[in-house]
């Protein structure tokens, strides 16, 4: 009698593959051309590209926060396949794509398949294209600042040269190594200190169990001052040497004033210290009492010898674990457990680490590094909305895959036990996915109002919802229209910010400020900005309703410092050309203002 064909495991990890690509498909679609914000931070990564791919000098002639690598990355696909919105966004999709991979290969090597399998879904499902308030950009199609995806994958990319490099240190995977280390410089500088991080634990892993060869180091080092030097050549040519060096580390110097401006305090919960460590302490005790708790019945099924109480207590934790998931678990504040779980679990990564050196044990621990690095830009306002969808993103979906795979073995679980604490870790995860889905899509099904054409066509809200979209396009629209009684293009700015005002209309600034508030006009800028304007009066000045409360500016306008300088001027020089919707500055009303220039 034959013996019956054991079913490999390999064709269902392809199956899988393909489920998670449907996955991706499936959210890409649900979403597609609903991710821009029509007003905040996207209008930049689009104006500053298409500027720089007309010859502009980053720096010199255009602002910007971080570093030059991906706007100039950008440009070169403007370049290449012409200036529109989707260009940039099958560019994304493809570093979604990247990025994806990555997270899959690396987990798969620490983790296995079917941990890799729902870490890797959740990613796709939470992280990559959900909306979870009225804002878009979080997510990798339309990101709120490029550098945040760029440097995601170059730090993933960096792991897995590293993990290779931990085996086999030769000059060519050290070079590599060396060269995503240094893109780190030049895109953005958080995750300069995630990838010196996981660098610093793979190096110390190697050097523990065999010496590193200065030939190596050299490499390395060679590798790392590529991208920096090359930027210093291309500013020094272009801009001149006096500034070269200072616009190839600008994203390391701007790091400075930036971490110290007010509204970083509360995207950081440093705003209120003490409540908000209070509240992700408790955050961090109730999750480990709901994996103690899954791990309590699952000891208990693992000690029982009755196949009734087997399954007695699988539906009893299955049970609890959806009540769990569905109704008490408020996901949508889950991030605020996400540090400190990776906190403890790096802790006991170290203590393994100091009893058995193995090569996945150091890339399990250098994966956590790279998560809780990311997560100390929000380490007191951990959340999985906004910036969390890439800063969040690594802690979250690293928990599933530790519970699943290491716990059954830490506490060497026997076969109903590891079945009891595997099924409630998923039954507990797909409950937080189908949630957090839920919510992320309630704010996508309600954009349906369309701006720009073409390839730069997106949607937003209706006017009932939210007015900005409608004012926006009514203002492009008479931009446009004057452009053609105008006989072209004109100078425009756009107060407080709106850059994708002037990106829609192909209308360039004079100007090298993108937003004319914070940190631009505080400490005497606002006059500079003045005399700039004096010297080089715009055409058009446009005026749009823009919060600023989270930067303590109750109403545009008023204090000098705060727009009151800019706005003089305007009124000074520019005669009202045409309105949409209410007063722009009257924090109540919703509207825009086109100004032109009076003749002289």
């Amino acid at each position: 009698m034959k013996e019956p064909k054991k079913i490999r495991a390999f064709p269902w990890e392809w199956f899988g593959l393909v489920v998670l690509a449907a996955l991706a498909v499936y959210f890409v679609s649900i979403s597609w051309r609903k991710w821009p914000d029509p007003l905040i931070d996207f209008g930049r990564e689009l104006y500053v590209p298409w500027r720089l791919s007309t010859g502009a000098v980053l720096f010199r002639d255009i602002d910007e926060a971080y570093g030059p690598f991906s706007q100039y990355v950008n440009a070169a696909l403007f370049r290449a396949f012409g200036v529109s919105l989707m260009v940039l966004v099958i560019a994304n999709l493809a570093i979604f794509a990247a990025i994806v991979s990555a997270i899959y290969v690396l987990f798969r090597r620490a983790w296995g398949r079917l941990a890799t399998f729902i870490s890797t879904a959740l990613f796709i499902a939470v992280f990559g294209f959900s909306q979870y308030n009225g804002d878009g950009n979080y997510n990798y199609a339309t990101p709120y600042a490029h550098e945040a995806t760029h440097g995601f994958l170059v730090c993933l990319l960096l792991l897995l040269v590293l993990y290779k490099w931990m085996e086999l240190p030769s000059l060519s995977l050290s070079a590599l190594a060396g060269l995503f280390f240094g893109l780190t410089i030049v895109v953005k500088t958080e995750f300069v200190f995630a990838a010196a991080l996981i660098t610093s634990a793979a190096f110390i892993f190697r050097w523990r169990t065999a010496r590193v060869p200065l030939p190596v180091i050299g490499a390395w080092a060679a590798g790392m001052a590529f991208p920096f030097a090359s930027f210093v050549a291309f500013f020094g040519i272009r801009a001149g040497w006096k500034d070269a060096l200072r616009y190839a580390g600008w994203g390391v110097v701007n790091a400075v004033w930036y971490a110290s401006s007010p509204v970083q305090k509360i995207f950081t919960g440093l705003d209120k210290p003490v409540s908000n460590a209070v509240d992700h302490l408790l955050a961090t005790a109730i999750a480990l009492i709901v994996i103690a708790a899954i791990i309590g019945v699952a000891w208990l099924s693992n000690r029982s010898q009755s196949f009734g109480i087997h399954i007695a207590l699988i539906g009893a934790v299955w049970a609890a674990v959806l009540w769990l998931g569905f109704v008490n678990i408020n996901w949508y504040l889950s991030g605020r457990c996400l540090l400190g779980l990776n906190a403890i679990y790096i802790a006991l990564c170290l203590f393994r680490l100091s009893k058995a050196e193995t090569r996945i044990s150091a890339l399990r621990l250098c994966l956590a590094l790279l998560a809780a690095s990311l997560m100390l830009r929000m380490p007191l306002n951990g959340r999985l909305y906004q910036y969390g969808f890439y800063q969040a993103a690594l802690a979250g979906v690293l928990i599933p895959a530790v519970m699943i795979v290491e716990l059954p073995e830490w506490l060497k679980f026997g076969r109903w036990g590891k079945w009891t604490l595997v099924s409630a870790t998923l039954l507990l995860f797909v409950a937080a996915g189908i949630t957090l889905v839920g919510e992320g899509g309630e704010f996508l099904e309600e954009r349906t109002f369309a701006i720009g054409s073409g390839g730069d066509q997106f949607y937003s809200f209706e006017a009932e919802v939210d007015p900005r979209g409608v004012i926006i396009t009514g203002l492009v629209n008479r931009l446009v229209q004057m452009q053609h009684e105008m006989g072209g293009p004109q100078a425009l700015i756009v107060l407080p910010e709106g850059a994708m005002i002037n990106y829609l209309a192909r209308s360039a600034s004079p100007l090298r400020e993108l937003y004319f508030y914070s940190f631009s006009t505080e400490g005497g800028r606002e006059a500079a900005i003045v005399e700039q304007l004096s010297k080089h009066p715009p055409t058009l000045v446009a005026l749009l309703s823009r919060p600023l409360h989270e930067y303590g500016i109750s109403r545009y306008g008023q204090v000098v410092g705060e727009g009151k300088q800019i706005l003089d001027w305007v009124y000074a020089n520019y005669t009202v050309e045409s309105k949409v919707g209410g007063d722009p500055l009257d924090p109540e009303q919703i509207g825009g203002v086109l100004y032109r220039h009076n003749p002289h």
